[in-house]
């Protein structure tokens, strides 16, 4: 319970940087960790924006439930429409790979589908909206089975009338684990790369020990999740799980903090129009080469709307959304090939249409404007130019990560894979 609630609220963990090394047998017998590829969430509608998913009350809390305790999860929401209407909400479980299995009896103890009832208009604000909440596990939704969850929020009724996707993570918190973090040094990389290492023993000694698999996470990045199947068997009976030198995480370049808790001009706000339905804001013009700021608040890669500082009200039904200009200056200031865009915690870190980058040949910079509810967000620019990618990728390397190891066993009698626990580990 301890070390679940130390995940929930985003606990400092001092991280080890103590190295290991497998022995050569090991080694050589562990194949490459496996990136689950089979993580396919429907794209957003063009009418949401600003979606949470988080445990408890922690707008930067991931979203893990324990199994029959611990905090529920909160879904937040807004639909870009005056009027609201009555939604509702599909739960799908997934192996460790995301791939939807089993049947909704096999893994709900009672429904696998929910009406989300409780929705207000906003409130005096611009560009009008309704924002919806819901809390699960719930009267309706109790889930009998661990695993990897996929949430999907449509139209009352219409479970093919998709809204958006997101996921989750119910844990059983049946192990003790150990998880450090240390730094090592990889050949051909400018930064030392982290490489993360678990050890557990399973609580029955009966159980094969390759039925046993670990993924490691990042932050909210689900798709970047690295998995590995062979543990090493040099502390029998504990196993070791850890990533090889080669498949261990690159640094990632400190993203771009866009605060909007109240917006006015100061920090990285140059200039506010609010003339303008919605408000136009300018932020101060992003260098490839220099990367996001050192100084930002940890985010964790969500959005923080109700915490945000600065903002004064009900931020849920009173925050402004407002048209945010981005510009982003290639190096040299010259234009790249193909198109540059921006993800962020306000897509979930997905790409949107409405979310890319026009050249601006006289000023010499990329620009574009991008929707986003008043709070603090956390974004970064992709391009298909391998040159420009390599710029963006090269400012200085992000040292606060929450790193999270996820145990998995290949339970055959349910024909799918148990999370059995959950730990975190903040890196500084």
């Amino acid at each position: 319970m301890t070390l679940f609630r130390s995940i929930c609220g985003l606990l400092v963990v001092s991280a080890f940087l103590v190295g290991c090394a497998a022995t050569e047998e090991a080694s050589e017998r562990r194949p490459a960790p496996r990136t689950p590829e089979g993580l396919t969430l429907a794209p957003d509608d063009s009418l949401v924006a600003s979606v949470q998913l988080h445990a408890g009350t922690g707008e930067n809390a991931l979203p893990i439930v324990q199994m029959g305790e611990g905090l529920p999860l909160r879904l937040a929401f807004d639909l870009l429409a005056a009027r609201g209407r009555p939604l509702s909400i599909t739960f799908y479980h997934a192996d460790r790979t995301w791939q939807r299995d089993l049947i909704p009896a096999e893994f709900m103890a009672r429904f696998h589908r929910d009406d989300i009832l409780e929705y207000r208009s906003s409130r005096s604000t611009n560009v009008e909206y309704t924002h919806y909440e819901y809390s699960f596990p719930n009267s309706t939704i109790e889930f009998r089975l661990s695993g990897n969850y996929i949430l999907r929020v449509h139209e009352s009724g219409n479970e093919d009338a998709v809204l958006f996707e997101r996921a989750f993570f119910v844990t059983e918190q049946s192990v003790p684990v150990d998880l450090r973090i240390d730094n090592i040094l990889v050949a051909g990389r400018q930064f030392s790369s982290l490489q993360p290492f678990l050890r557990f023993r399973p609580s029955d000694p009966t159980t094969g020990v390759f039925d046993y698999s670990v993924c490691f996470l990042r932050d909210a990045l689900y798709r970047e999740m690295r998995c590995t199947e062979r543990p090493t068997l040099e502390a029998s009976p504990d196993l070791i799980f850890y990533l090889e030198p080669r498949d261990t995480f690159v640094p990632l370049p400190v993203p771009y903090h866009l605060n909007l808790a109240d917006a006015r001009p100061g920090g990285r706000v140059e200039r506010v129009d609010r003339g303008r339905i919605p408000w136009q804001v300018w932020i101060e013009p992003d260098l490839a080469e220099l990367g996001g700021s050192t100084a930002a608040p940890f985010l964790n890669g969500q959005p923080r709307i109700r915490s945000a500082q600065g903002f004064r009200g009900e931020p849920d039904y009173e925050a402004e959304y407002v048209k945010v200009r981005l510009r982003l200056v290639p190096p040299s200031r010259q234009a790249a090939s193909g198109r540059i865009g921006v993800v962020g915690s306000f897509s979930g870190w997905q790409p949107r249409s409405g979310n890319t980058l026009t050249w601006n040949a006289e000023e010499g910079w990329y620009e574009g404007d991008i929707l986003v509810k008043e709070g603090e967000h956390e974004y970064r620019y992709v391009s298909g130019d391998p040159l420009m990618q390599r710029s963006l990728d090269t400012g200085m390397p992000q040292l606060e990560n929450l790193f999270t190891a996820l145990v998995y066993y290949d339970d055959i009698r349910l024909q799918t894979d148990r999370l059995l626990a959950v730990q975190g580990i903040l890196t500084r």
